[in-house]
């Protein structure tokens, strides 16, 4: 049921005649097998994620663009690879990016973007979906006119370096754009701070928030613990979520544990979504912030179809369809590895 209302709220955002594209596109996908090698005249991406900008006003440990934005700090490089209208435009020329139904902007922080409002509004106004994860620490200042400039959907994740903020700014956002929330689980931190997270959990839908999502740590930041990596054997996730359930009918949502043992490798990340920063880099995949190497690797240099069928995604591919083969390293740790994707 929560994926439905998540599908039926973004749905409701569709500019119907410039999206057309963009929906044959997704239904081209859902109507054809998936193979190794994947001709983009067939369909190409339905999910892109732009990485805006290489810093940000928080540091989290956990968080995998920390360890981008670190390559990214001497002499004041992240200038350089910061998001304008120009390079956002220059992206959109890519058939691989074209008929991407919704995008992901992502950082680093967003709202450090100087052109955020003009790149949503130039989004809006092609038929896409946009959806925007922030630490909302800049949000209030922001929030009418990227509202003004159509944006669809704003995630607010939770951290304890926010919290101040959010419990001064939260309720004031919502009352001109509602939005939903997110916050990162670790098996130390259930353990340790479940009533926090409960009485947190409380305090954003009070102030009038959509929904709180939990994600699954990944060991994929500065800090790579696989410790903390929470696992479908983990007794007191079951029992976290039961309990938060009771509390909070219907707001939580909930990430499928990583699963030990024998698992269906069903991620259609590879197939569905092309994740670039504003060099035209482009992400091996939306759990990693390893990047494509070598020729063929790069949006602004490749040619389209010949990226869509990068040696490193076609490999990955060919682990993902084959049920006898262990899952990648790469993949191990991701709980999106049994989710079949939209």
């Amino acid at each position: 049921m929560q994926d439905i209302a998540y599908y039926f709220e973004m749905s409701k955002n569709i500019r119907s005649l410039r999206a057309v594209p963009k929906i044959w596109n997704y239904l081209k996908y859902r109507c054809s097998r998936k193979t190794v090698h994947t001709p983009i005249q067939r369909y190409t991406p339905q999910i892109g994620s732009l990485f805006l900008a290489k810093r940000c006003n928080l540091r989290c440990d956990y968080c995998s663009t920390e360890n981008v934005m670190s390559q990214s700090r001497d002499k004041g490089k992240w200038r350089e690879e910061e998001a304008t209208i120009e390079i956002v435009k220059q992206v959109f020329t890519n058939p691989l990016l074209q008929n991407c139904l919704l995008i992901d902007l992502l950082g680093g922080e967003p709202l450090l973007v100087k052109d955020l409002e003009e790149i949503v509004s130039f989004l809006s106004q092609r038929g896409h979906m946009t959806n925007m994860v922030t630490n909302g620490i800049l949000l209030k200042k922001r929030i009418r006119g990227l509202k003004e400039a159509g944006i669809t959907r704003i995630n607010i994740s939770l951290y304890e370096e926010n919290k101040k903020h959010m419990e001064s700014d939260l309720q004031s956002i919502n009352e001109v754009f509602r939005v939903h929330t997110s916050m990162v689980l670790q098996r130390s931190l259930i353990a340790a701070n479940a009533e926090e997270i409960i009485s947190r959990a409380h305090f954003v839908r009070d102030a009038g928030a959509r929904s709180l999502r939990f994600f699954i740590y990944r060991p994929v930041g500065a800090s790579n613990i696989p410790e903390e990596v929470i696992s479908d054997v983990d007794l007191e996730y079951r029992d976290f979520q039961t309990r938060l359930n009771e509390l909070l009918p219907g707001f939580c949502i909930w990430p499928a544990p990583i699963k030990r043992g024998t698992i269906e490798k069903r991620c259609a990340q590879l197939w569905q979504r092309v994740d670039v920063d504003m060099k035209g880099r482009v992400f091996i995949c939306c759990g990693s912030d390893n990047m494509l190497e070598g020729e063929n690797s790069n949006l602004f240099e490749a040619e389209p179809s010949a990226l869509f069928d990068h040696p490193t995604w076609k490999e990955l591919r060919g682990n993902l369809m084959d049920p006898t083969l262990a899952p990648p390293e790469l993949c191990k740790d991701c709980n999106l590895l049994g989710d079949p994707g939209w």
